[in-house]
């Protein structure tokens, strides 16, 4: 299984004021060429304190270091209500110059309420796209998390929990068995056999391998996929290809 694509669906590159010196891209590149790692989903790692408009931009504006364009990047939106942002197709076509595939939201930083009347415009043009949402901002906001995919059931998402390295089961295995467009990625899924079992009880093509970079190196989760006892085709499934699929079904 050496020869496995792997793409990576949690990264982050980018200091900021709180967070400090952080890892760029030419940092986070080197990481996957020393791993093994093809491709990667990145966002800023200041996202919070920058604001959404500012982080996107200068995410942007890193990925242009990426020449050989193995970088996908993640722009957060915000209510359209403040006009912050463009409207959603001027947003949609800007993020497609700017090799931008997915969306992601911080409602506790960026101080809104995830609800349809503040966010419904551009969830429902999101849904119609086929553009997966991040949802790593809600770890460990279980009942937030719970609400906010009930309201919008038919949207893409994507979450990755960086926090709780033992595996939240009873917690994530009812997102997917209910929603049928909802994507696990493994970044603090510290559970070998558990890889596995999700598997087995809810298909290999929901399971996305994800490293949390900077906070976790991605040699250690791509070992534990590896040897978890899954067939190669599941385990190349969970390495890339079920998120390169994910992605090459984005119209923007």
């Amino acid at each position: 299984m050496d020869d496995l694509f792997f793409f990576d669906a949690d990264c982050r590159v980018g200091s900021g004021p709180v967070i400090g010196i952080q890892p760029g891209v030419k940092e986070l590149l080197a990481e996957m060429d020393h791993f093994g790692i093809d491709k990667a989903v990145v966002q800023h790692g200041s996202t919070g304190m920058l604001g959404a408009a500012q982080a996107n931009l200068q995410i942007a504006e890193m990925l242009k270091e990426d020449t050989e364009e193995r970088l996908t990047g993640i722009w957060y939106f915000l209510p359209t209500q403040c006009r912050e942002l463009p409207e959603p197709d001027e947003f949609f076509r800007q993020m497609k110059e700017n090799r931008i595939r997915l969306l992601a939201l911080n409602p506790y930083e960026h101080q809104f309420i995830p609800h349809r009347i503040s966010i419904g415009k551009i969830m429902d043009a999101a849904k119609e796209r086929n553009i997966p949402i991040f949802l790593r901002e809600f770890s460990g906001q279980w009942r937030d998390l719970y609400d906010f995919i009930e309201r919008f059931p038919e949207n893409i998402f994507i979450y990755c929990d960086r926090v709780g390295k033992w595996g939240h089961d009873r917690k994530i295995r009812p997102l997917l068995e209910n929603y049928s467009r909802f994507y696990y990625g493994m970044s603090g899924y510290w559970v070998p056999e558990g890889i596995r079992d999700l598997a087995d009880a809810y298909g290999a093509d929901r399971l996305l391998y994800s490293s949390g970079f900077p906070y976790y190196i991605q040699g250690s989760g791509m070992t534990q996929l590896k040897f978890c006892g899954l067939n190669e085709k599941e385990i190349a499934a969970i390495a890339g290809k079920n998120l390169e699929k994910i992605l090459s079904e984005v119209q923007l």
